[in-house]
């Protein structure tokens, strides 16, 4: 390891393919939120729905992420991430399949968001003590710097 370098955390393998998969994932997400938001405006043409979706995802964080924590701090987290990616693909393609349908109502949109946010308050916790567990302590700022970018 190369302690003190710009990107020192770079130089630890896992780490580096941890990245770089959370650079798609994140892209994923980013997509996913816009993409809903999209379909939201153009099922209701209201702000307010927007508003409530936007909530939905948000509250099961607020709620859920405590929980979250304690889950991450009890089992391994890699597995917790590897499930919480695997379901985190369900409300896309539930959403995604009633779009092609056309069946879809705004309350399938905020039962997909809600799922989904909650499924975000199990992953978030154990990403963040997972980044820890694969670089180690003395690159710890590194790595806060290089999620930063993410």
């Amino acid at each position: 390891m190369v302690n003190g370098h710009r990107f020192s955390a770079l130089y630890v393998r896992d780490f580096r393919l941890f990245w770089f998969g959370q650079i798609i994932s994140l892209s994923r997400t980013w997509m996913h939120s816009v993409a809903q938001s999209w379909l939201v405006y153009s099922l209701t043409k209201s702000p307010l729905h927007l508003g409530i979706v936007a909530s939905l995802s948000s509250l099961p964080i607020l709620l859920f992420t405590l929980f979250g924590g304690m889950i991450a701090d009890r089992y391994p987290k890699r597995n917790i991430l590897i499930i919480t990616q695997f379901l985190s693909i369900i409300p896309a393609l539930a959403i995604a399949v009633l779009a092609d349908k056309e069946i879809i109502t705004f309350w399938h949109v905020g039962i997909a968001a809600f799922f989904l946010g909650t499924v975000n308050a199990f992953d978030v916790p154990a990403r963040q003590a997972f980044i820890a567990e694969v670089v180690g302590k003395t690159d710890i700022t590194n790595v806060i710097a290089l999620n930063s970018v993410v």
